[in-house]
């Protein structure tokens, strides 16, 4: 017997409908911002794939040979693919805001919230360097995922120029920057230990890994952070230009959109991949924080210019869908949710009776009713005991003599009351229930 591959799961109709509530959620609210939905291919061309990929993504892409010899990828994020999308089409008007809601594809071990294959919403923001710009995907991120019950979300803020400003006052070399910025995305998962330990390997001294990993993890408000970090970081053009970004998207974000109570400073958000260029940010459920998080993007104005040929700046973010359900869950957002196959179950009760039963079905489906016919069961207390286990709300019973006085039986699964009545009288309870 066949299994599903390691990595992957079947979405159920019920487990199907939570993932549909949730996307539906998402969606509107990126078309109230003016966003426009994208679909690309799900393979790239390898090159383009691991373009700014990073290291430890690259060994994670699954790759494959055509058969003329093309390396090909499946997608393991959109934004490459977008990137490549607005360098083919130069001629769109500025700026571009596109949408997605697609599935991606990743070789990680697998474990609780992380798939092999996976779906993602996200938005990208591509033409402005505004840090206006940046303020509305986060804006708009914290938006959806409380569309959608995480109404705990919140988001945490940092810069890659502030993390380049340490790298540089710490003498960490180019050739290690990207190991550097891998180690500092360890802390919260891994812990202060490794983290310093792990600096200590790429030639950072302990007494300076303790100090950045404090540095990194420091509590205060964002105002105190920031000013710890000017001081830290006063002899770096870079990494105060980055701290007077993040000031600034801070002060749009609290004064623009009311979210003075839900972003913070992390020095600990990094992000994965080597694409992001200044500003970054990652979302949690405040509440359910062991699910890690929900939500991230930052700022890419390199990646057009290296994939498409032009220079164009550009921010975005991706929602983890599988995520959102998990803490949606955690939270009992879907207690009571329940998928029905359809409203009514058409009953003939003898197999003589079926195509009048078809025809009926097909009229409640002409009144927007949903409606299912058992092609193989006549005996009522089966089809009954069908009905009940499949929720329907109502069965409509066809028998002899409701054929012979042109009437249907309607009985009502929830009350178990049921009466005899012309099928268009039916079918006007049906929609008034």
């Amino acid at each position: 017997m066949f299994k599903r591959p390691r990595g992957t799961r079947d979405y159920l109709p019920l487990d199907n409908l939570k993932r549909k509530l949730v996307i539906e959620k998402f969606r509107n609210v990126f078309e109230l911002y003016g966003y426009g939905e994208i679909l690309t291919p799900a393979f790239e061309h390898l090159e383009l794939l691991e373009a700014k990929a990073g290291p430890e993504v690259k060994e994670q892409i699954y790759w494959f040979e055509d058969k003329a010899g093309r390396k090909l990828g499946l997608r393991f994020e959109l934004t490459t693919s977008v990137a490549r999308v607005v360098g083919e089409h130069r001629s769109l008007p500025k700026p571009i805001k596109f949408y997605y809601i697609q599935p991606m594809w990743r070789y990680e071990e697998p474990q609780k919230g992380r798939l092999r294959e996976f779906w993602q919403a996200g938005v990208e923001f591509i033409g402005s360097r505004s840090p206006a710009a940046d303020a509305e995907v986060v804006a708009l991120t914290i938006r959806a995922l409380r569309e959608a019950g995480i109404e705990d979300a919140a988001a945490r803020l940092n810069s890659r120029d502030i993390i380049e400003g340490l790298a540089d006052s710490k003498g960490i070399r180019v050739e290690d920057r990207d190991e550097f910025f891998r180690i500092l995305d360890k802390l919260e998962k891994r812990g202060r230990d490794f983290v310093v330990e792990e600096l200590n390997r790429i030639g950072v001294e302990k007494r300076e890994a303790e100090l950045l990993a404090e540095f990194i993890s420091m509590e205060g408000s964002n105002e105190e952070k920031l000013e710890e970090a000017r001081i830290l970081l006063k002899n770096s053009d870079r990494g105060l230009n980055g701290i007077d970004r993040v000031s600034k998207i801070i002060q749009i974000l609290e004064n623009g959109y009311n979210l003075s109570d839900s972003v913070y400073v992390d020095y600990g958000i990094v992000r994965g991949l080597g694409y992001y260029t200044g500003f970054v940010f990652e979302i949690i459920s405040e509440n359910v924080r062991e699910v890690g998080s929900v939500a991230g993007g930052g700022r890419y104005d390199d990646l057009i210019k290296l994939v498409g040929g032009f220079e164009l700046p550009a921010t975005g973010m991706s929602i983890g869908v599988e995520r959102v359900i998990e803490v949606l869950e955690a939270k009992n957002v879907f207690a009571g949710l329940t998928c029905k196959a359809a409203k009514v179950l058409v009953a003939p009760v003898k197999s003589d009776y079926l195509i009048e039963a078809l025809k009926i079905a097909e009229a409640l489906r002409d009144n927007e009713i949903s409606a299912i016919v058992d092609p193989e069961r006549f005996k009522l207390r089966l089809l009954l005991d069908y009905a009940d286990r499949l929720k329907i709300d109502y069965v409509i019973i066809i028998g002899e003599k409701e054929l012979s006085e042109d009437k249907v039986t309607m009985r009502n699964m929830k009350t178990w009351e049921q009466e005899t009545l012309k099928l268009e009288d039916a079918i006007k309870k049906i929609l008034e229930s």
